[in-house]
């Protein structure tokens, strides 16, 4: 279920505690600063931003109870102190980013483990925390997505990227505040949640500094880890 609480923690995580200023705006408010994208089934942006049918929690609080945590809850309660913004990034950055981003969770979607691995920053997964390792980033990874979370709760099938805001942090570093969408098996809803992807300017091309929330999501985590949403380590 994805209530205005879920997204309040979100938010005061990523941009009031990572020091974005007084004059940024919320992207759970303000859509028309935000890069507005959706896949199609062929990866392509359709460019609704609209959430699909279904996207809420279950109306029988007892449906949900039955199925344990909510796999659409993620807030953090403590604050993450980080690099301050420029403002959203425009332009080639702004695009190039957006698509870093669209492409990282499309192959996910899509379980191209090695695709993944290829989009994050060298060392930036910690396969120790896998539910599979078979070796290098991705053979493991390709290992563990889809993997139920302890305690056989619905597993991770599927998130769509539906918004996604790209802000400068200088130092060719950028934040990505994103809004996915989650589909689990046995479960007849959507659910909705923010993630926060950073990324660094490699050459020519944006990585991720590490993995987000919903790589956690789909290697079976009834929630992200709180060092998911934090800077990485160094970005002071």
């Amino acid at each position: 279920m994805r209530t205005g609480s879920i997204l309040a923690a979100l938010l005061a995580l990523t941009l009031a505690g990572c020091g974005g200023g007084s004059g940024e705006s919320d992207p759970a408010t303000s859509s028309t600063s935000a890069a507005t994208i959706a896949t199609g089934p062929a990866g392509d942006v359709t460019g609704t931003g609209k959430l699909p049918p279904g996207a809420v929690g279950p109306a029988d609080p007892a449906e949900e109870q039955a199925e344990g945590p909510a796999a659409t809850e993620a807030s953090p309660e403590s604050q993450a102190e980080g690099p301050q913004s420029n403002g959203e990034l425009a332009g080639e950055d702004r695009s190039s980013a957006v698509a870093t981003v669209s492409g990282y969770i499309g192959a996910l979607d899509r379980h191209e483990a090695g695709r993944v691995c290829a989009l994050l920053m060298p060392g930036s997964l910690d396969l120790s925390k896998l539910p599979e390792r078979r070796g290098g980033c991705a053979s493991s990874l390709r290992a563990s997505i889809g993997t139920r979370p302890p305690g056989g709760a619905p597993a991770w099938r599927k998130t769509t990227l539906v918004e996604a805001k790209p802000e400068d942090l200088g130092d060719r570093r950028a934040r990505v505040s994103a809004t996915v969408t989650h589909r689990f098996s046995e479960r007849k809803y959507v659910s909705v949640e923010d993630d926060v992807i950073y990324l660094q300017r490699v050459g020519g091309r944006w990585l991720l500094a590490k993995p987000s929330g919903t790589l956690y999501r789909a290697v079976g985590y009834p929630e992200p880890p709180l060092d998911a949403f934090t800077p990485p380590p160094g970005w002071r």
